[in-house]
């Protein structure tokens, strides 16, 4: 009897999986038909994306409740597949030697992109948020980091380099701007003069303070 009831067990949960599975198949195909409608220049209803797709309208409105929910990820998906999402990289470090000037410029530079993407933005970081869009961000502050951090070479011990690195992530991209708006009440013209200015502040920080040693130090490059 053990037996039987661990099978039928087993038996509900391998079909519980199937369906999730499903779920999600379903909600991606209904997604990649309203991605290229959006590409198409067009502005499809729910019930759109339903007849391309060939489910019914009923279970199309199960996974999109309103069109507006739907347009949004649709149209972040869509400039993530025409677009960089990341900040141009312009070769800073090729023009200055100083970290803390690096720092500042591309802090600056994120800023001014991330402004003129904010709504975009907004939108990404808000999918990202939620496990069933299924949407990752692209993760281009790697790059900016690592543009801010090449001047300086092997004047950064690898504990400071790399609790440096994590830090300068808090002054990139959009979510800076969203805290210093919404939070700190800044205009949005303030917003790149104190971001460089932070970004230059932590770099410089970081160069004036000697090899950290102890239980409390960064250890490795997985920050």
């Amino acid at each position: 009897m053990l037996c039987d009831l661990y099978h039928e067990r087993m038996g509900q949960a391998n079909w519980n999986r199937g369906r999730s599975a499903q779920k999600l198949r379903t909600r991606q195909a209904l997604m990649d038909a309203a991605v290229e409608l959006v590409q198409a220049g067009q502005h499809p209803t729910v019930s759109d994306v339903a007849d391309r797709v060939g489910v019914s309208r009923a279970t199309a409105y199960r996974y999109f409740p309103r069109q507006d929910l739907m347009l949004s990820e649709a149209t972040i998906r869509a400039a993530a597949d025409g677009a960089a999402d990341a900040v141009p990289l312009v070769g800073t470090a090729a023009t200055s030697a100083d970290p803390a000037e690096v720092a500042a410029a591309v802090a600056r530079r994120s800023a001014r992109f991330a402004l003129e993407h904010e709504e975009r933005l907004r939108t990404g970081l808000r999918l990202s948020l939620d496990p069933q869009s299924g949407y990752q961000r692209p993760g281009g502050r790697r790059l900016l980091v690592a543009e801010i951090l090449a001047p300086a070479g092997d004047r950064l011990d690898p504990a400071t380099r790399a609790r440096l690195s994590a830090a300068l992530n808090l002054v990139l991209g959009v979510d800076p701007i969203i805290v210093l708006t919404d939070v700190a009440g800044l205009d949005r013209d303030q917003v790149p003069d104190v971001l460089e200015w932070v970004a230059a502040t932590l770099v410089q920080a970081a160069m004036s303070t000697g090899p950290r040693d102890g239980p409390g130090s960064f250890v490795g490059s997985d920050w």
